[in-house]
């Protein structure tokens, strides 16, 4: 019984990260044990249930997609979320494929790129193929009946059982985005997909990232059957469905060597030229990675209204660090010399934002 407060104390420490600066967050931090106290006695006597939300419209990603997502309370939803989530860890990292990204802690967009980059190093100037596509309405599309039914072979504990299927009902059809342990149950339930491509379709690599399926291999009739494949095992095990703008194209290929007679010249030509992989907001070439332009146009443009106001805002400071921080990743460090650094200091954009924390500190603590 005590583990169980100590573990719902720890919970709320780790969902008011990056919160403590609102003060109902501050409150609950200030009676955190009275909190987990009060938590624990609700989920013991089965009366702890998810409030009912209504879903909100955002707009995310560089085409500005928009998305319906459910906003969780912070008490005492968010901290019950982080409670099965820490509980959900240990039963789920050890299933998950290798090349599993996305929502997930060291498995983010760079390592995913990163991985990428290093496979398409292994081919040298071989020819090979790509396979992208998209799962369908992932998050909504998702059987909770039978990701329920996965989860009852892994866990024991009722209690347990009963508040995450509470969690996985709360906002049906599929798993409400915005809930926190979504992308770990999405993981989970995609893994059985990820052992079925690796050890029955055997590619040459494969990643996925969420939703977002990525196959290399040599040979493109391959390709087109693993495709298939994999549309039946979606369909017919997991109730899912691939976008129908996926997609089977040859990687970009090396640049026309120099001192080539016209005949070989006249070949290379005809040959096709393949095309970079465009995706996560990188573009992964032959021999370099950049950025995907609307990503270069939107850093650029908050780069000119930054130097247009002549004032460093902690937000608008927050926002260029972060979009700044992406040239790190790639081979764009000459755009950033040309278009950002002229405009925009990144050194006084973090001096800006160190200020602000050391203000809203003294508040905190005066208060």
């Amino acid at each position: 019984m005590m583990m169980e407060r100590q573990e719902a104390a720890a919970s709320i420490e780790e969902a008011a990260q990056h919160k403590k600066d609102r003060p109902s967050v501050q409150h609950i931090l200030e009676h955190k044990e009275e909190v987990a106290e009060r938590i624990c006695q609700k989920i013991e006597r089965g009366e702890w249930y998810p409030p009912h939300h209504e879903r909100q419209k955002l707009q995310e990603g560089s085409h500005k997609k928009e998305r319906e997502i459910v906003k969780p309370r912070f008490d005492d939803e968010q901290i019950v979320h982080h409670m099965v989530v820490r509980q959900l860890r240990p039963i789920i990292i050890p299933r998950l494929y290798r090349y599993a990204y996305g929502s997930l802690p060291q498995r983010g967009t760079h390592g995913a790129v990163k991985v990428m980059t290093r496979w398409r190093n292994e081919y040298g100037d071989k020819r090979f193929y790509v396979f992208e596509g998209d799962v369908r309405k992932f998050y909504d599309s998702i059987d909770t009946e039978l990701l329920k039914a996965k989860l009852d072979k892994l866990i024991r504990d009722k209690r347990f059982k009963e508040v995450l299927f509470r969690i996985i009902d709360a906002f049906g059809p599929g798993l409400p985005k915005g809930f926190y342990p979504s992308p770990w149950l999405a993981n989970l339930y995609m893994s059985e997909f990820d052992n079925f491509v690796l050890q029955v379709l055997k590619p040459d690599h494969y990643l996925r990232y969420m939703d977002n399926l990525f196959i290399f291999h040599r040979n493109k009739k391959e390709l087109h059957r693993m495709e298939q494949q994999i549309e039946l095992f979606l369909q017919q095990r997991l109730h899912l469905r691939i976008k129908d703008d996926w997609q089977v194209y040859r990687f970009e290929k090396k640049k026309k060597p120099e001192g080539m007679t016209v005949e070989e010249e006249r070949r290379w030509k005809r040959r096709a030229k393949g095309r970079a992989v465009n995706a996560l907001g990188f573009v992964i070439h032959r021999d370099r990675v950049t950025i995907r332009k609307s990503i270069l146009k939107r850093t650029r443009a908050k780069a000119n209204h930054i130097h247009k106001k002549k004032r460093y805002t902690r937000h608008d400071s927050a926002s260029m660090v972060s979009r700044a921080g992406v040239f790190k990743h790639a081979d764009a460090y000459g755009y950033y010399l040309t278009y950002i650094k002229p405009k925009v200091s990144i050194h006084y954009c973090k001096r800006r934002i160190a200020a602000a924390e050391k203000k809203k500190r003294k508040g905190m603590s005066a208060t």
